[in-house]
């Protein structure tokens, strides 16, 4: 009997670890939900992009978790791309990649930060009407951060966009060439030098290629804000209202010009780009920029980039001189040299790749620009 019952128990318990196996098995197993059950959605069909709308909110992306009939913790990505981009043999190589934080069902962007991603990043034509995709794209990895087989969820939307050129007519210093060298009449970029603070410190690049006179560049500034004109001082590095030609040697020279109409001074820096960041271990001197005389803009090619890291634009080896974005205005390029560090945050990588990046300086201080391509 004593027999009999132990067979019995024994066959019990092996049933109850059978069902239990079974049960436990049943919740590991991952299975696929279809795109359909995202319900990824855009705020808005289409979007006007404006100067006026650049700290508003303008567009909200939502969209529902994912069951996977199992508890896993998916990440999201949007990406951002043109529809010819998405088709061949490389689709969506080009897009431009936002990760969303921890858990979060919905992501709403700034018209700057839009503008940014729009203008600056896919580089499409501003003040016209362009057709995007949207792609949410669904991760699931492992808890230890690894990939796992369970392949990305996709879902896409369509929207018609219109971003702005970021410009502003900051109060300007007009380069006058003088003698034979001929300068625009307009205001032009690569000519000026100007106040994004509206104060009396102007700031800007010059290259003249074509300037003539003693010893080098000669020339003198005119005022768009009261049409003054400002020339030689008591020296080389002073300024005088209807002072005579600034001279300059040698000659052409890319340089960086500062002027303070409160102190009367101009000051002139011989300066060459490099790019530094996380992805060349801040090296301020191994990825070189070449500048462009024609189009008046460096360039910088083959650039190997990584998605979630930063960079920075530094001059002359150093980081005296250099240029990230502005806290306050994302997408806005400002001198991030002594004392503007705490004003300013290196540029995000938004795609893994190898890019051509393009630095304009040429529309004086408050309007730098710069593509990552």
């Amino acid at each position: 009997m004593k027999q009999l019952f132990n067979s019995f128990l024994v066959l019990v318990l092996s049933a109850i670890v059978l069902i239990s196996c079974k049960k436990e098995a049943s919740q590991n197993i991952i299975t696929m939900p279809s795109a359909s059950t995202l319900d990824f959605k855009s705020s808005v069909s289409a979007v006007t992009l404006t100067e006026e709308v650049a700290a508003s909110k303008v567009v909200t992306f939502s969209f529902s978790a994912p069951n996977y009939g199992v508890k896993v913790v998916p990440s999201y990505t949007l990406q951002f791309d043109v529809p010819a981009d998405t088709l061949g043999a490389n689709p969506w190589g080009n897009a431009v990649e936002v990760k969303l934080s921890g858990d979060s069902l919905h992501r709403t962007f700034l018209g700057s930060q839009l503008n940014t991603i729009l203008a600056a990043q896919l580089l499409l034509p501003t003040g016209v009407n362009s057709t995007i995709v949207v792609r949410l794209k669904t991760d699931v990895n492992q808890s230890t951060g690894l990939s796992t087989t369970v392949k990305p969820l996709y879902s896409t939307i369509k929207m018609t966009v219109n971003p702005y050129r970021s410009y502003i007519e900051y109060p300007a210093l007009l380069v006058q060439g003088r003698n034979s060298w001929k300068t625009p009449a307009t205001r032009t970029n690569g000519y000026l030098l100007a106040s994004s603070n509206f104060n009396t410190k102007y700031e800007g690049f010059l290259n003249l290629p074509n300037a003539d006179g003693w010893g080098g560049d000669a020339f003198q500034l005119v005022s768009t804000t009261d049409a003054k004109v400002y020339g030689w001082g008591s020296s080389a590095t002073t300024l005088s209202a209807g002072g005579g030609n600034l001279w300059l040697s040698p000659a052409p020279n890319y340089m960086k010009v500062n002027v303070d109409l409160n102190a009367m001074t101009i000051a002139y820096t011989p300066v060459k780009f490099f790019i530094t960041g996380e992805d060349n271990g801040w090296s301020v001197s191994s990825t070189p920029m070449v500048y462009n005389a024609t189009t008046g803009v460096w360039i910088a090619s083959n650039v190997t980039l990584t998605a979630g890291k930063t960079f920075q634009f530094t001059a002359n080896g150093s980081y005296d001189i250099s240029y990230k974005l502005d806290k306050a205005e994302n997408g806005t390029l400002i001198f991030a040299g002594a004392p503007n560090w705490p004003t300013s945050v290196n540029i995000p990588v938004a795609k893994t790749g190898v890019f051509t990046v393009t630095l304009d300086m040429s529309g004086g201080e408050g309007n730098y620009t710069y593509s990552v391509k």
